[in-house]
């Protein structure tokens, strides 16, 4: 379980803007690194305006406006961003609701929206969204605060380690999370892989080594830094088990940090419980093939 999302800022802030060629652009202060939240963001827009995902265009920290809103990071931007795109979109319909009213002769009160069209609950006179922009560009700013949000899982690895080098390998890795209402699947099956791998990554080789007498770095390169590779994850298994969070209008929890949360102690978990019965009861990470070694070997010289 970890506590994510919550942010700094006072509040974060949307701005959608609808122009005559019917693209609804999304302008926003947080910036994704490889998150996908470009993707994650113009969903949420297309689906709560039910217009195609291709007429949503996402930009991200480009705007001189200054608008508001916390940085990328702490699992937090579909909660808090992506939830205020949901606003904005919202906010659009009801811009929308009241000039449609005045291009059909009709109350707001009288106009539906569904489908990407402003429609008469008296007549079947329908206006589209994108007609409303043709003679002025349509623009709102939303915004919102978000406490945190509280995603939560069960990890499962076994570990096999080799006695004679001391090598560890992950046999299988079984993941069950939980980060409420799921926006993009393919989105956060990434999210847990890549943070499995990295926590992987720490308890199995990333390390910085000094020279204990010089100080002078001895693992300043990719040929003595250990990074993870593909082959040291060769099986994971990810379910999703979605419980929407009441912290957010789209029931979003935090996704971003879960696999490395839950990686770390499962897998130094693992490691301690295949050595157990050698009588080794802790190691401190990172678990190397040396550091191994030597344990089981010292815990073997010990009993003999």
């Amino acid at each position: 379980i970890e506590n994510t999302g919550a942010g700094i800022a006072p509040k974060d802030e949307i701005e959608s803007r609808l122009d005559a060629a019917g693209t609804v652009t999304i302008y926003t202060v947080s910036k994704a690194q490889g998150h996908g939240h470009e993707t994650t963001l113009a969903m949420i827009v297309a689906d709560a305006l039910a217009v195609p995902r291709a007429q949503v265009k996402v930009v991200q920290c480009e705007y001189d406006t200054p608008l508001q809103g916390n940085h990328t990071g702490g699992s937090r931007t579909t909660v808090g961003a992506g939830s205020v795109c949901y606003l904005a979109a919202q906010k659009l319909i009801e811009q929308g609701k009241a000039l449609a009213a005045l291009e059909l002769k009709l109350e707001p009160s009288q106009i539906a929206y569904a489908d990407g069209e402003f429609r008469s609950t008296e007549s079947q006179r329908t206006v589209k969204l994108s007609e409303l922009a043709k003679s002025k560009t349509l623009s709102v700013i939303a915004e919102g605060k978000f406490g945190s949000t509280f995603p939560n899982g069960c990890h499962i690895a076994e570990v096999e380690i080799d006695p004679e080098t001391g090598a560890a390998q992950i046999a299988s890795y079984c993941a069950v999370d939980d980060c409420g209402t799921v926006i993009n699947h393919a989105i956060v099956e990434g999210q847990l892989h890549g943070g499995v791998v990295q926590g992987a990554g720490q308890i199995f080789g990333e390390q910085i080594v000094y020279h204990p007498e010089t100080g002078q770095p001895l693992s300043a390169s990719f040929m003595d830094y250990i990074m993870p590779r593909a082959g040291l994850l060769p099986s994971l298994r990810g379910e999703e088990h979605p419980t929407p969070s009441k912290v957010s209008p789209l029931g979003v929890k935090g996704m971003g940090e879960s696999g490395c949360t839950a990686s770390l102690p499962v897998l130094a978990n693992a490691v301690i419980d295949a050595l157990r019965p050698l009588g080794i009861q802790h190691l401190d990470m990172p678990l190397t093939p040396a550091k191994l070694w030597h344990a089981i070997h010292a815990a073997q010289h010990g009993k003999n």
